[in-house]
């Protein structure tokens, strides 16, 4: 009989024995690329908006100062996977009428070509697992994100012109 030990301590120990390119191609589960460990504070930052949105009525009732206290208090407020978890929180079917209003609170996070890209995946997901009845909208939402200055059009443009597997299945992104 043959077995490999998969603890986490395992994997972790493997992991460092990789080369070093490799081990920037890996992102081990609980740290995220920048090798801090932190996925549970997005995934915190994630349940408290839908929590807390949930509790005042809905996304529109929740305050962007809210928001952003609540990242900085995790420490996650100028990582660029944050705005992957915005784009799936913040928002709901009312996306397009939406993002004006939370423009000046996304445009003080949006502070690179990562941080847009990781927006734009967050949009990818929340549009193509969550709310698939959007994607007819999707062009709406993309003249919305640029016309608020908050994805450029060279980022727009890379990103519409090839499907990525990285957020959503190839299929989803697709469309």
């Amino acid at each position: 009989e043959w077995s490999v030990d998969v603890s986490e301590a395992a994997v972790k120990a493997r992991a460092k024995d990789l080369p070093d390119d490799l081990k920037r191609a890996l992102v081990i589960e609980g740290e995220d690329e920048d090798g801090e460990g932190g996925s549970n504070a997005y995934d915190a930052l994630g349940s408290w908006i839908l929590s807390t949105a949930g509790e005042k009525g809905g996304v529109d009732e929740l305050e962007d100062v809210e928001i952003y206290l609540k990242a900085k208090e995790l420490g996650i407020e100028a990582k660029h996977r944050t705005l992957t978890v915005l784009a799936q929180t913040i928002f709901d079917e009312n996306i397009v009428k939406q993002i004006s209003p939370r423009a000046s609170m996304l445009k003080k996070m949006i502070t690179s070509e990562r941080h847009e890209k990781a927006f734009l995946g967050g949009t990818e997901r929340f549009v193509g697992k969550e709310k698939p009845k959007l994607i007819p909208q999707v062009s709406a939402i993309l003249l919305q994100y640029y016309q608020n200055d908050l994805i450029s059009e060279d980022v727009l443009k890379g990103w519409g012109s090839k499907a990525s597997k990285k957020y959503v299945d190839i299929s989803t992104s697709k469309e």
